[in-house]
């Protein structure tokens, strides 16, 4: 994860890997995935409305200098519309309680994982972050509909040859493979 951005990336190029991150696996093929790409005027409002601009000023200034910001969003209606279709009703997944694992987020999150590798492939720089508290508020600044959540935000620039690796993978050890796979049985 990218700390320190320097320079812009193409909005046009942001765009088209955007296109191609919404590949991801959708349920139903409900393709309720969206982007949000902030720049410019909307990136500066992002930071001052969101209360992460404050938060990364004090701990990660040089995030602040990221070219944009991809919204990663799940639409619930589009999941919860798909699961109402005689294909696919009759399990209980017409009403967002029946989902015991909401898809809306975890194709969402799928996808932003692909923008995150098709980011790392062009060399640019990326951080994965979550929105800062109530995240409705900072979406509903952007006219994000009430029925779409925000897996997180991904602050995309160039990475400054002075970036260096920070957080808590510098000061954790990685678990043992055998604390995490389990072959069999947990």
């Amino acid at each position: 994860m990218t700390r320190r951005f320097t320079g812009d990336v193409p909005i046009d190029d942001l765009l088209e890997l955007c296109d191609t991150a919404r590949f991801a696996p959708s349920a139903g093929f409900a393709q309720g995935t969206h982007f949000l790409v902030l720049h410019g005027p909307a990136l500066t409002h992002f930071w001052r409305t969101s209360g992460t601009g404050d938060w990364f000023a004090q701990v990660n200034p040089g995030v602040l200098e990221a070219s944009a910001c991809v919204l990663v969003c799940g639409d619930r209606s589009s999941y919860l519309a798909r699961y109402s279709e005689p294909d696919k009703s009759g399990h209980g997944l017409e009403s967002a309680a029946g989902w015991p694992t909401p898809f809306w987020l975890t194709d969402a999150a799928m996808a932003a994982q692909n923008l995150l590798l098709l980011i790392e492939e062009r060399r640019w720089g990326a951080l994965f972050f979550g929105l800062f508290g109530p995240a409705q508020g900072t979406l509903t600044e952007f006219g994000v509909p009430e029925e779409v959540e925000c897996v997180g935000a991904i602050a995309v620039g160039l990475r400054s040859t002075e970036d260096r690796p920070s957080g808590s993978a510098i000061g954790r050890p990685r678990r043992a493979r055998t604390e995490q796979v389990h072959l069999g049985r947990w």
